[in-house]
């Protein structure tokens, strides 16, 4: 069930009232992470039990990217992940008294199925563990927003008379860890430390502490989603209850036809074009030869 937007705001302002009238001082810049000082395994861990569906991390994600709105008006509510809109929350909802916010954004699985159909390498396992973006190199086939299970890249038209497209998706802000002035905004401008990055080993330990103390206060059904789906995600969830009701896959493998396309047919492809060209190759050889015999 989706928040009209009449609830939204009421839902969000009396969650921030709480945090304050709490006495917490909401943090400026989110989770305080540092930049690792070499390169490793990073990720995301996002905590469904402290999220009050501000949208903070939209909008972060929103302003640092440049994405363009996807509606008129004062407000900006996509409802699902787009080209232009790579990070979202969204409600969901069991009854008038169970419901809680989730954030939905790319998932940088280890064994991304995206990157093993990519053709041209426009998608790649960056060597700080996310799945990273090259758009120059995209030539806009799609066969990443097919085979993607959790529905996160989308084609984001460039040209209307070329009809060209390049896929567009959360790129774990690589151009800040690049320079070195950080990470993630969306995590580094959440203002209750629902969403944290950082080494994905300490977030994993992090995680199991938090689930553990959920636990102890009644929250059986906490637990941790990406673990171990898809050879382990890089952005970690807590939730409070089972996968499918936030939409997530339970087992989230590459398609069988993917791997069939990187491991038997791109390497056919590959191979039946150097066949290809060797015997134009033998053509024009022979074709030489039986002129210099004919002359």
């Amino acid at each position: 069930m989706e928040l009209n937007r009449r609830e939204f705001l009421k839902l969000s302002g009396s969650g921030i009232s709480t945090l304050l009238a709490g006495g917490v001082l909401l943090p400026k810049g989110g989770s305080g992470n540092i930049l690792p000082s070499a390169k490793g395994d990073l990720a995301i861990l996002y905590d469904i039990s402290k999220c009050i569906g501000c949208r903070a991390c939209q909008m972060a994600c929103k302003r640092w990217n440049k994405l363009p709105a996807e509606s008129e008006g004062p407000y900006d509510l996509p409802q699902e992940l787009s080209a232009n809109t790579w990070t979202i929350i969204k409600l969901t909802k069991k009854s008038e008294e169970d419901w809680h916010f989730f954030n939905y954004q790319c998932m940088h699985c280890t064994e991304a199925a995206c990157v093993t159909v990519c053709p041209s390498g426009a998608l790649y396992k960056s060597e700080w563990g996310f799945t990273a973006v090259d758009p120059a190199k995209c030539i806009g086939c799609g066969y990443c927003t097919q085979y993607c299970p959790y529905g996160v890249p989308h084609l984001n038209a460039q040209s209307p008379l070329t009809v060209r497209a390049r896929a567009a998706k959360c790129t774990f802000c690589q151009d800040r860890l690049d320079a070195g002035i950080g990470g993630p905004f969306c995590a580094e401008n959440c203002p209750v430390g629902a969403l944290a990055w950082g080494n994905r080993a300490e977030l994993l330990e992090k995680a199991k502490e938090r689930v553990d103390y959920l636990h102890s206060q009644g929250r059986t059904e906490a637990r941790l989603y990406g673990k171990n789906e898809a050879g382990g995600l890089h952005r970690l969830s807590i939730t409070l209850d089972e996968a499918s009701r936030y939409g997530l896959p339970v087992d989230p493998t590459s398609p069988t036809l993917a791997r069939l396309w990187q491991e038997i047919i791109q390497p056919l492809g590959t191979l039946s074009l150097g066949m290809v060209a060797l015997g134009l190759a033998l053509n024009v050889l022979i074709a030489s030869r039986t002129a210099k015999v004919e002359r």
